[in-house]
């Protein structure tokens, strides 16, 4: 009796230590898979901050050196802008003072004592003459004008560009420093899901382990017990039967009748 109960005890036992292996499994399965996919998400996020962030740097450059050459290109037009109106300002210059000079040496002829009076018909040409002049002076002076606006233009053109490239610049340092920061907080994450990872399948194969030693376990209970436990209950049906026996023996010799 007592071999009996220890059987089935320890039988009993061996199948609840199995099913809490059993689920302990499933649970460390699904949390292997779990992290398994939440390292193969960090993994692609970090490849794509990291080709965004060389893109990025890329795309720096590539502003960099067109923006140098924008440079390059307004400091030689500016320069040659300077030039034009120097070059023009002192052709300006000469001929206001030639033409000054040529009037002032037509008044002192015209006013010199003893001279004889001019004829009327030279006066229409000596304006036309004077006409001409101012009209080659206006003419300098509007492409001077021109050529200062211009080069007023460009230079507001290039500090808009210059201004335009340094927000640019700005704007991408920062957006490839949070780059940086999330791939870095994204490594850590990768580390410990790696680490957590590692845990996991530790844990499978000491559950799978478990489950071996408690299904050889089980088999050792059942060679055991088994044949123990069959005519154990072999014997309590027989004594069950014996037991009916002795009843109705008894009922039979007490008078009782069992065809009624």
């Amino acid at each position: 009796m007592k071999k009996n109960d220890f059987c089935m005890s320890e039988i009993d036992k061996t199948k609840d230590e199995i099913k809490g292996a059993e689920v302990t499994k499933e649970d460390l399965e699904d949390k292997h898979k779990q992290l398994t996919n939440t390292l193969e998400t960090l993994n692609t996020d970090i490849e794509e901050l990291t080709n965004q962030e060389a893109e990025m740097n890329m795309n720096l450059k590539k502003a960099g050196e067109q923006r140098k050459q924008e440079n390059q290109l307004f400091q030689a037009s500016i320069m040659d802008q300077r030039a034009t109106v120097n070059i023009l300002n002192k052709a300006l210059k000469r001929l206001q003072s030639f033409y000054a000079f040529a009037q002032i040496r037509a008044h002192t002829q015209e006013e010199a004592p003893g001279q004889a009076v001019s004829e009327k018909p030279s006066k229409p040409a000596d304006y036309g003459k004077s006409a001409g002049a101012g009209g080659v002076l206006q003419l300098i002076a509007m492409i001077i004008k021109d050529a200062e606006a211009e080069s007023a233009d460009s230079n507001a053109s290039e500090q808009h560009a210059q201004t335009n490239y340094a927000e640019m610049v700005t704007d991408a340092t920062a957006t490839i420093e949070a780059h940086r920061a999330t791939r870095a907080e994204k490594s850590e994450q990768v580390a410990e899901a790696e680490a957590d990872k590692a845990t996991a399948e530790q844990g499978l194969t000491a559950a799978g382990m478990q489950l071996e030693k408690l299904s050889e376990l089980l088999k050792a209970h059942h060679l055991e017990c088994d044949f123990l436990l069959k005519f154990f209950r072999v014997r309590q049906e027989a004594r069950a039967e014996e037991m009916d026996a002795i009843t109705d023996a008894k009922a039979i010799l007490s008078g009782a009748n069992f065809g009624k």
